[in-house]
């Protein structure tokens, strides 16, 4: 029994979409390295965040310039954006409250004399 496929060779294959075996190989290389890479980085800010848990990314990647050089890794402040937003572990900002009322003061507090009064015109308040 013959087999009716032909053979596919890898170059074929990168030739149909187009890419040498040299980027196809290429490729899974810089692929290995920057999952090793991402892995470093994320042990790096676990260790940061145990000390400092609500850093944010900015600060993060300052502190994180001199060891990430040691280990010969490039990484921006957008890619580290991105990699701890994939994780889950960017900081989530506070809401900041403008608090325009002080009811807890020691002030005379005056009752209020239109509570139940209907206003049926205007300028009757």
């Amino acid at each position: 029994m013959k087999n009716k496929h032909p053979k596919v060779s890898l170059e074929n294959l990168c030739g149909l979409f187009g890419f040498s075996r040299q980027a196809y190989y290429e490729a899974i290389t810089r692929r290995n390295t920057e999952l090793i890479s991402n892995s470093i980085v994320l042990c790096l800010v676990s260790e940061i965040r145990k000390d400092m848990p609500f850093i944010g990314t900015r600060k993060l990647l300052h502190l994180l310039e001199p060891k990430l050089e040691e280990h010969t890794i490039k990484i921006g402040r957008d890619q580290l954006f991105n990699l701890l937003r994939f994780h889950g572990l960017l900081i989530r900002r506070r809401k900041k409250i403008a608090r325009t009322t002080n009811s807890n003061h020691p002030y005379k507090r005056y009752p209020d004399l239109i509570k139940n009064l209907e206003v049926t015109r205007s300028n009757q308040v």
